[in-house]
């Protein structure tokens, strides 16, 4: 069933109308899960958001709430579409166990033995690799190791790039020891699929998983043209308030991060997904897309995530990992699947509870922690039989007031390895896998642009000796930067980058950079983004 609306009775049990309706009240914290939904959009100020749910073979909610465009607006609805971010995993793994069921790729064999081309700075690694490997964030690389090669959007870099790149960045933690999350290896694993398959990543998932599933509104590559009329934009926050963050829009060409987080999706076609899901692989006709086994085998977890004491208290649970494309959490006695996405201006939720026949969908078109935690938490856990509690008000306490845009916490500038004057710093500068980027002068200040990343241009003001704050123009980025200088044994000058404030995310692995100038003189112009 694509589409549904709940029944009259069914909706009074929503609404805690239970003993009118002569019906079981829904476990509902909040006893209007639409009135909470819209509450926490409004205090957070999300623009707009879908949200569905299911629960034991019956439709819970599928509604949208918002706009998809606070310039023109519109009003989100089931069938919007949004962009899936890190929830894209699971449907890259599904595609990875068609392959296994068909015998073309087992989940232990060595990469390079499908991509001889793949590639580890440390050779031992690069033979070890396996498939599994490749999904479940124990590589050795750091956090987003590599990421400046997938955004911020748009930019011109290629998945050979990826593919080349991963030499190059450094390893820093044990190998099939440590949990940090990578998107780049869910990247090998689309060139994986595209290999095997003979079709691109893109074409493999639309016609493989998407078009079995009769999902009309989810795209694995670009949005087309006629599907673009219910498409929710990314926002931000400024100090002029909630603006579309435009860079971002969908584009009409295959983008880099297909396979670790470029899908476009609807809450209703998410949910038809995750029932599947719950159902083991079985269609609603009765055919099967995949089989139990090899639902059940993305679903194994396999590397221990970190496990705070303050998880475990707000969880109710005992253990944290990630399987294949998915978390895994016990949570007040009951196994939870799930998985968030998160993208500049777009978040979004994924959960299953196989023993209470659950699913759970939230997508928003503003990034906002507090407002995707509370809806999680709100939505989640009156079927868990935890205790009532008021989660927007717990997440705001945790993350802070939402209605200012304000700035993160600086840095202490880092000490300088060598004098380095600013006349001095004009020029080529090359980094083995992020590329090429070029420093002038330019009307007495330092400029600075990375040639396929046009939007990491930025000015250069000096701090102290050999170290220089870099501020971008484009303020969204909510990124600067340190750029500190040093000198090779030749005397050829060297930059190497820490972000510049605490609240930097992840994905800008500026650490991993090591420039090495190459030319004196540069022309100011940068490569043409996709």
């Amino acid at each position: 069933m694509k589409h549904f609306t709940a029944t009259a009775a069914r909706i009074s049990c929503i609404l805690g109308m239970a003993l009118a309706a002569g019906c079981q009240p829904e476990p509902w914290s909040q006893h209007d899960p639409e009135a909470y939904i819209e509450r926490v959009l409004e205090q957070e100020q999300v623009p707009g958001a879908a949200v569905a749910i299911w629960h034991k073979g019956e439709p819970v909610l599928l509604r949208g709430f918002g706009v998809t465009n606070v310039d023109s607006p519109k009003s989100v609805d089931g069938q919007t579409l949004f962009k899936l971010a890190s929830t894209t995993k699971a449907f890259t793994t599904a595609a990875l166990g068609l392959l296994v069921e068909e015998g073309k790729l087992e989940w232990e064999g060595r990469v390079v033995d499908y991509l001889p081309q793949f590639r580890f700075g440390d050779p031992w690694i690069s033979n070890e690799f396996r498939v599994v490997d490749l999904l479940t964030h124990r590589s050795g690389l750091g956090p987003g190791a590599g990421d400046l090669m997938l955004w911020p959007q748009p930019n011109a870099y290629t998945r050979a790039d990826v593919m080349n790149g991963l030499a190059h960045l450094p390893v820093t933690r044990g190998f099939r020891a440590d949990y940090a999350y990578d998107n780049l290896l869910y990247i090998v694993a689309g060139e994986l699929i595209a290999e095997i398959s003979g079709m691109s990543y893109e074409a493999f998932v639309q016609q493989r998983l998407l078009a079995p599933m009769d999902l009309e509104n989810c795209y694995a590559g670009p949005v087309p043209a006629d599907a673009r009329g219910n498409l929710a934009d990314p926002h931000r926050l400024e100090d002029i308030g909630m603006v579309v963050d435009t860079p971002n829009l969908a584009g009409y060409d295959p983008i880099v991060l297909a396979a670790a987080g470029g899908m476009h999706c609807s809450a209703g076609d998410m949910l038809t997904w995750l029932r599947v899901l719950l159902n083991g692989g079985e269609l609603e006709s009765g055919e099967r897309l995949f089989t139990e086994q090899t639902r059940d085998r993305l679903w194994r977890p396999e590397t221990l995530m970190p496990f705070s004491n303050q998880r475990a208290e707000r969880d109710g649970g005992h253990f944290y990992a990630y399987a294949l494309g998915w978390r895994v959490q016990d949570m007040h006695g009951k196994k939870v699947i799930h998985h968030t996405g998160s993208l500049s201006g777009m978040y979004a939720w994924a959960a299953i509870v196989p023993e209470e026949e659950l699913a759970l969908v939230v997508l928003m078109n503003r990034s906002a922690g507090a407002a995707r935690q509370a809806l999680i938490y709100g939505l989640l856990k009156p079927y868990l039989g935890a205790p009532e509690r008021d989660w927007l008000a717990y997440f705001q306490d945790l993350y802070g007031a939402p209605a200012e845009a304000v700035e993160p916490e600086e840095l202490v500038a880092p000490v300088g390895y060598s004098a380095v004057a600013n006349e001095e710093l004009p020029g080529l500068y090359r980094d083995p896998w992020f590329g090429d980027i070029g420093i002038t002068q330019e009307n007495g200040k330092l400029r600075w642009r990375a040639l396929k990343s046009p939007r990491l241009t930025g000015t250069l003001t000096a701090a102290s000796d050999g170290v220089w704050a870099l501020h971008w123009d484009d303020r969204s980025l909510n990124a600067d930067a340190w750029v500190v200088a040093d000198r090779s044994e030749a005397g050829v000058l060297l930059l190497s980058m820490q972000a510049k404030s605490r609240g930097t995310d992840f994905s800008y692995d500026f650490h991993d950079l090591r420039f090495e100038k190459v030319a004196e003189a540069v022309r100011v112009e940068t490569v043409s983004s996709h």
